[in-house]
C-alpha cells in the first residue's frame, strides 16, 4: 500500500490508528515485522488488511522529537509553581498535552519495534526565578519543538506518521500563540509559525 493513498474502505485517520494501536486510548493489538539490513530496517504495521511501512529512520527522528517533548515536560513541571494566574493555567493545560504529545510518540515508536527514548534524570533549564522568566523558557521551549517538527515531518516516510507529527506540531503552534499573548506580544505575529518570533 503506498503510504500517501488513501486507507481502505474509506477509514478515517483517527480510526486507523486507532485500530493500529497508536491512539492514547488504543485497545487494538499489532503485528509486527521486520524485513531488510540493520541499518535500513523497515517495520510494517498491521491492522485490518491495511499494511504500513515505518522505517529505522522514521524511529529515530521520532526519538528526536520525543527528547524534546521530554524537555518541554521538565519546563512545564518545573515552571508552573513561579507562574500565576491565566499562565498558570495556561501552563497546566500545556503540560497535560505535552504528556499526551510524548505518549503519542512513544507508543508510536513501540509499536514500530523502537525503542522509545526516556526521559533524562535532569534537564538544563537555568535558573528563572519569577513568572517572566519561566515564559520565556516555555516560549523558547515550544519553538525549539515547532521547529524540530518543522524540519522532521518532510523527512517522515509513511504520509499517515507525518500526519500525526503535523497534528502534533500544530498544537505547539497554539502553545506559542497563548504563550506570546501572556507574554504581551502579538499572539498571531505571521500567517504561519516558523519558530522565528
Amino acid at each position: 500500500m503506498d503510504s500517501d493513498e488513501p486507507l481502505p474502505d474509506n477509514r478515517s485517520r483517527r480510526a486507523f490508528l486507532r485500530a493500529a494501536g497508536l491512539g492514547l486510548a488504543g485497545g487494538s493489538s499489532v503485528l509486527l515485522s521486520a524485513c531488510g539490513g540493520a541499518s535500513t530496517a523497515r517495520k510494517e504495521f498491521f491492522a485490518g488488511s491495511s499494511t504500513v511501512v515505518v522505517r529505522d529512520a522514521d524511529v529515530s527522528i521520532l526519538n528526536g522529537v520525543l527528547d524534546l517533548e521530554h524537555t518541554a515536560i521538565a519546563a512545564y513541571t518545573a515552571g508552573i509553581p513561579l507562574l500565576s494566574g491565566h499562565a498558570r493555567t495556561a501552563a497546566a493545560w500545556f503540560l497535560n498535552q505535552e504528556l499526551e504529545h510524548a505518549a503519542k510518540l512513544e507508543a508510536t515508536i513501540k509499536g514500530a519495534g523502537g525503542k522509545a527514548n526516556p526521559p533524562r534524570a535532569n534537564y538544563d533549564l537555568g535558573n528563572p526565578r519569577n513568572g517572566g522568566e519561566v515564559l520565556e523558557l516555555l516560549h523558547t521551549t515550544e519553538s525549539s519543538l515547532v521547529h524540530a517538527y518543522l524540519v522532521a515531518i518532510p523527512k517522515i516516510g509513511p504520509g499517515w506518521l507525518r500526519a500525526v507529527a503535523a497534528g502534533i506540531l500544530a498544537n505547539e503552534g497554539q502553545h506559542i500563540s497563548v504563550l506570546q499573548a501572556v507574554q504581551g506580544r502579538a499572539a498571531v505575529p505571521s500567517a504561519f509559525v516558523t519558530a522565528n518570533e
